[in-house]
């Protein structure tokens, strides 16, 4: 009779890991579904307050974005028109021209969930992108979306560290809807 009980006493033993199994993917693809998630910083130095990764970490994310900043800063053929929506911008000698640049008011320091299961829990970094803080104190990436207008966590589209493959020359006046509608930089706030 041993034999009997033992195969039914299997059986339920194989369900019920095939329930838990199946319990646990629905788990796994909203993990995998999780908005991209970002901290904007102002600066290196805020990698030492700054609690969710390890300052190092934070401080490479910095320089990623310092080296993104220099390839991918938007560029102005006008230094007035540049200075209007920044200040301060740059000239820089470009393929034998010269264009305006802002400088690089902060980063975006994306987010990756850690490695639970190999002890380090929290999270790491997955990515980052210079920001360029508008005279209105909106912060902006490379390619003109809109971040927001404060340090701190930012989740959705304005967490994504995604960047443009080359940098966007801005050759009209301003950036207000009309720019956006031709695909211009920081055209509108939606996001």
């Amino acid at each position: 009779m041993d034999a009997v009980i033992k195969p039914a006493a299997m059986k339920r033993s194989q369900n019920l890991k095939l329930v838990l199994m199946v319990a646990a993917v629905p788990l796994a693809l909203v993990a995998c579904k999780r908005e991209p998630t970002g901290q904007v910083l102002t600066s290196v130095d805020q990698c030492n307050t700054q609690t969710d990764v390890p300052a190092e970490e934070c401080r490479l994310a910095y320089q990623a974005a310092l080296a993104e900043h220099q390839k991918l800063a938007p560029r102005f053929d006008d230094k007035v028109e540049c200075d209007k929506e920044f200040t301060d911008c740059t000239a820089v000698e470009e393929n034998g021209r010269t264009v305006h640049t802002p400088p690089m008011g902060g980063f975006l320091m994306g987010y990756l969930i850690g490695n639970a299961l190999g002890g380090r829990g929290g999270y790491g970094v997955g990515g980052a992108s210079p920001l360029y803080r508008d005279s209105r104190g909106g912060y902006y990436k490379p390619g003109g979306d809109y971040v927001g207008d404060r340090v701190g966590t930012v989740t959705g589209k304005r967490g994504n560290t995604a960047l443009p493959a080359r940098a966007m020359t801005v050759s009209r006046s301003g950036f207000g809807s009309s720019a956006s509608a031709r695909g211009g930089f920081g055209g509108g706030r939606g996001g």
